[in-house]
């Protein structure tokens, strides 16, 4: 029998109609629908392809994302990247082709390439399919753009808060999923002309171009947006 082809696929940052016509196609054409889940079960990229997956089979697949797993036991979180894989495997060895969703774009900071990777490594057909990005979403929020001319572009994740290293990066930086430390950084961010999106596209959405006017901690969801002296003097 033949092997089914793994889909990577990207649904963007929230809101549906940011569906790429391909993730769309993919989905419908899909077999099964793969979705991770967190410790909170969290589907949001389910809900954003809700309208597209409909009657299709739908298999969950434990992807935890704790920064301190992450940290003090990665070989933990390898365990249930081989375990998704083995669930994956089973269905494509079926003859059964897999979409697996993601937020925003599958090559940025996303669990789905872990599991790309071994079944690639398995022999398994497989194809990434890319979304809007959450900075590129947040970036259209703010109506600004994030980088010109021979501007660089900085992606930082959470995991990383070096303020005094990050201000060495010449142009854009954004700081990625900065939500539940914000508040230990805000005053600094706002003196540098930080600027932030909350669950940019998505319900609940905030958008914040002066730092200062944020008063509690921030979702997950959330990303900084801090150019440059020389771009904020434009």
């Amino acid at each position: 029998m033949e092997k089914g082809r793994f889909y990577a696929v990207g649904v963007g940052p929230g809101d549906p109609e940011l569906m790429t016509l391909k993730a769309v196609k993919t989905i419908k054409n899909a077999d099964v629908i793969v979705v991770p889940t967190t410790e909170s079960k969290n589907t949001t990229a389910m809900r954003i392809a809700a309208e597209y997956v409909k009657d299709k089979e739908v298999v969950s697949c434990h992807m935890p994302m704790s920064k301190k797993m992450a940290t003090d036991n990665w070989e933990k979180i390898e365990e249930f990247h081989r375990e998704s894989a083995d669930i994956v495997g089973n269905l494509l060895d079926q003859g059964k082709d897999v979409a697996f969703l993601t937020l925003g774009d599958p090559t940025v900071y996303s669990t789905v390439m872990y599991v790309h990777r071994i079944l690639d490594k398995r022999g398994y057909p497989t194809e990434i399919v890319p979304g809007i990005t959450s900075f590129c979403a947040a970036a259209a929020r703010l109506n600004v753009s994030l980088c010109e001319r021979e501007e660089m572009l900085h992606i930082i994740p959470a995991t990383f808060t070096d303020l005094d290293e990050i201000e060495k990066y010449k142009g854009t930086k954004v700081l990625m999923k900065s939500g539940k430390t914000i508040m230990d950084v805000k005053d600094r961010l706002a003196k540098d002309g930080a600027m932030m999106v909350e669950k940019a596209t998505m319900e609940g959405e905030k958008i914040y171009k002066d730092m200062n006017e944020l008063k509690e901690p921030s979702s997950y969801f959330s990303l900084v947006v801090l150019h440059s002296k020389e771009r904020q003097e434009k």
